[in-house]
């Protein structure tokens, strides 16, 4: 099982510590499996329960057979699939003491089905995550495992044995993707994604621990020969690394497009763990957290974002009360405070009333916050309910949900193009959320939330959405749909939320497979109007080439000017400008031009031999422009006849106007400078040009609302970009240069976007951040 024995004779003087290592990476073996293990202790069950509310849900027949039948089947094989995914662990381990690498991939290209990119993409995502959300313990941990591995007498790179992909690639190779269905499929990976992040973490504190406990970590050999404790090494590495951090984001080098976030920040510890001072929050509000300075370096302990964002709070709340238009209003501070199930009862009340008041603070029609709005309405409704709520006034925690589902609200919608149906949908959605939030604030920092998961994918189906297509309107329904669901049946299970974002993004997948054809048509449209555009521009070249400073008859000009020009195109554009098709049709022009030269000079029997070699090729040619056969016999019967004289009139012929190209300047690029000028710096457009396909953007309109959009296709000959919206609808196609001018005039950032509920939480962060400014007056609004 392990080589203990073959490390221990590695050498006679080093065999007691080899030993000792060898105990120690046998307790994080164990300490591993049985932890990650875990992770499939009533899985199948849980999903068995999902699947059979799923089925009560008004799903397909069919489906929810299907599904029943295949999370049976799992649920059958559960001891021999624990069984696979320990050995797995066990397996990264050898390979990690036996210092050789997995077993390789095939490299060649096969066709995947669509079950298996899903998998593929949702282990992906997962993967992501984990890096982003274990970075420190990851990080220490790695140090940690070189350092064991040079105890062990091991050498070479070594990939650490508990980084969360081995995880989820264990788990992915369970079973085949397609013998899940597609809504299986989702609740695996979803019931994956909340299952594996407490698992990693215990393993990750644990596997620290003993390794920290057994003195094996960074620094250990120099701590050994000079005394210093190895804590001291570890600390005196960390400014290191952050400097090449800076040092690598001072210049702008996208990777695949990707503009690079702000680097998170660590603090250092008294104990010398460099400690990283936010919990698990998603990889948008971090980089907003550090952006703002917010890493107290020397806290005893890790801020969590409880504590932060609820101190924000606080202080915003202060600040706003500091105005003369604010009402301060009583927080509960010392005294009675209303009773949580009161409150909730008012809430449950008022989720199946009239949404029109939170609708109207969304657009802006009422002047007030909807935070106050949301305030006035229960303050409104427990008076109602005969409570005094001067005598027993909200909780300070009760004011924190409803402020922080104001802000984010609101903030969502600002962050979106949301139009006329979207507002209602936002409108009845405030109560359920607000409820969710005043029993469980892990929806403001768990992107696996079901809650969040369910606005993520409201805001998808509405944004930029006018519903001018069957397909919009029918998204759009389907997204009413499911909200009126968790309005009318959202008491306090989450499964409601789970259940709906999964019908929703149902829908999302199909149209979102809709989109990629669109746009794929889109793209194949502007490069085939561009194909045409160059072999145009090319082909005016070469005739006007032909005519310009030559005498030529007018039969023969107008073959040049007409019928040559559109043959050239066609040959162009089908075949190639390099191709032997093309050149064999530039011959005949330039064949047709000698030929009535010859017929100038008189040369009759070379004219005569010309026009018969040339009988096929005009044929061809008139034949690509669409001329039958009488109407060419015609034609050539007018060139034979103009050459027929030596005598016939000759002149110098203008060829026809360029035609006019169909493309419209967008109406966007209008609006970027005030004119149709393009100003732009050449910097910038540097920049655009090594944006790539999948590069997020920013867009920002006249009104100042921003909304999110996405590279979808470069053109290969003007390098164009093709930017469409979430959905995959075309906003518009603009040059590098024209983007450049977009984003000088602040029209447009080119940055990542992450999910709608993420981009919030920036939004939501950066208003509460502003309370601690003196000098900025957006925290009152």
């Amino acid at each position: 099982m392990t080589h203990h024995h073959e490390i221990g004779a590695a050498s006679g003087s080093r065999a007691g510590p080899a030993r000792d290592a060898a105990r120690v990476l046998e307790t994080l073996r164990h300490d591993a499996v049985t932890g990650l293990g875990g992770v499939l202790s009533g899985f199948w069950s849980a999903i068995e329960e999902q699947v059979r509310l799923a089925a009560l849900a008004h799903h397909d027949y069919m489906v929810a057979q299907d599904e029943r039948v295949a999370v049976l089947d799992l649920s059958q094989r559960a001891l021999e699939l624990a069984t696979r995914y320990r050995k797995a662990i066990e397996t990264e381990f050898d390979q990690w003491l036996a210092d050789r690498p997995a077993p390789p991939v095939a490299d060649g290209l096969s066709l995947m089905s669509e079950g298996e990119l899903e998998v593929q993409l949702a282990a992906q995502q997962i993967i992501e995550l984990m890096d982003h959300q274990f970075l420190h313990p990851l990080t220490a941990l790695g140090d940690r495992m070189d350092a064991l591995a040079a105890r062990l007498g091991i050498e070479g790179v070594h990939a650490n044995p508990l980084r969360p992909e081995v995880a989820v690639v264990a788990f992915v190779r369970l079973f085949e993707a397609d013998e899940l269905p597609a809504g299986l499929r989702t609740m695996v990976f979803s019931q994956l994604d909340k299952r594996l992040p407490g698992i990693l973490g215990e393993v990750y504190a644990k596997a620290n621990a003993s390794l920290d406990a057994a003195g094996i970590g960074p620094g250990a050999t120099a701590a050994q020969s000079t005394g210093r404790p190895a804590a001291h090494a570890v600390h005196a590495a960390a400014p290191a690394r952050s400097t090449r951090q800076d040092a690598a984001g001072e210049q702008w080098e996208p990777d695949g497009g990707v503009v690079p976030h702000t680097a998170q920040d660590f603090a250092v510890s008294p104990d010398g763990e460099d400690t990283p001072v936010y919990g698990p929050l998603s990889a948008g509000l971090m980089d907003v957290l550090a952006a703002h300075g917010h890493t107290p370096a020397g806290s005893s302990a890790p801020r969590g974002y409880r504590d932060l964002v609820r101190e924000q709070l606080h202080h915003w709340r202060e600040y706003r009360a500091q105005s003369p238009a604010a009402d301060a209003g009583a927080d509960g501070a010392g005294g009675p405070v209303l009773d949580m199930s009161q409150l909730l009862s008012v809430a449950r009340m008022l989720q199946g009333d009239d949404s029109a008041p939170f609708a109207r603070a969304l657009v802006g029609d009422d002047r007030r916050r909807l935070g106050d709005v949301i305030r006035d309405e229960l303050l409104r409704g427990l008076r109602e309910l005969g409570v005094d709520t001067e005598q027993t006034p909200l909780s300070q925690e009760d004011e924190d949900a409803i402020d922080l589902v104001g802000i984010l609200f609101q903030a969502l919608f600002d962050a979106n193009d949301l139009l006329l149906q979207a507002r209602d949908i936002y409108g009845r959605l405030v109560m359920p959320y607000l409820k969710v939030a005043l029993t469980d604030d892990s929806m403001f920092n768990q992107r696996a939330h079901p809650a969040r998961r369910l606005l993520d994918a409201v805001t998808e189906a509405c944004d930029g959405n006018v519903g001018d297509t069957p397909q919009d309107r029918d998204l759009l329904d389907q997204a009413g749909r499911v909200v009126d669901r968790v309005v009318d049946e959202y008491e306090s299970d989450q499964a409601v939320f789970e259940l709906a974002a999964a019908e929703l993004r149902e829908r999302l997948d199909q149209q979102r497979r809709r989109a990629d054809v669109a746009e794929r048509r889109a793209a194949e449209a502007i490069h085939g109007r561009e194909r045409l555009q160059q072999a145009r521009r090319g082909v005016d070249d070469m005739v006007a080439s032909r005519l310009s400073e030559r005498p030529l008859t007018a039969a023969v000009a107008f073959f040049l000017d007409r019928h040559w020009r559109h043959h050239l195109t066609q040959t162009w554009l089908r075949d190639g400008p390099d191709s032997p098709r093309h050149l064999a049709a530039i011959g005949v022009g330039d064949a047709m031009v000698q030929v009535d030269f010859d017929a100038a000079h008189a040369l009759g029997t070379a004219v005569a031999d010309e026009l018969l070699a040339l009988q096929v090729p005009l044929a061809e040619c008139y034949s690509s422009c669409g001329l039958d056969a009488n109407a060419a016999r015609d034609a050539v019967a007018r060139i034979i006849a103009a050459l027929a004289l030596p005598d016939t009139p000759r002149s110098v012929h203008a060829p026809q106007s360029p035609e006019v190209e169909d493309d419209v300047t967008d109406p966007a690029l209008r609006l970027a400078g005030g004119h149709d000028a393009l100003a732009f710096d050449p910097t910038i457009a540097a920049r655009m040009r090594q944006l790539r396909v999948g590069q997020w953007l920013r867009l920002v309109d006249e009104n100042g609302r921003e909304s999110a959009a996405r590279i979808a296709w470069i053109s290969p000959l003007s390098h164009r970009l093709l930017i469409v919206n979430r959905r995959g609808v075309r906003r518009m196609v603009v040059s590098p240069e024209e983007l450049a001018a977009l984003v000088g005039a602040g029209r447009a950032v080119v940055r990542a976007v992450d999910a709608p509920f993420d981009e919030a939480m920036k939004q939501l962060w950066q208003q509460l951040n502003a309370a601690n400014d003196p000098g900025n007056d957006a925290a009152t609004g």
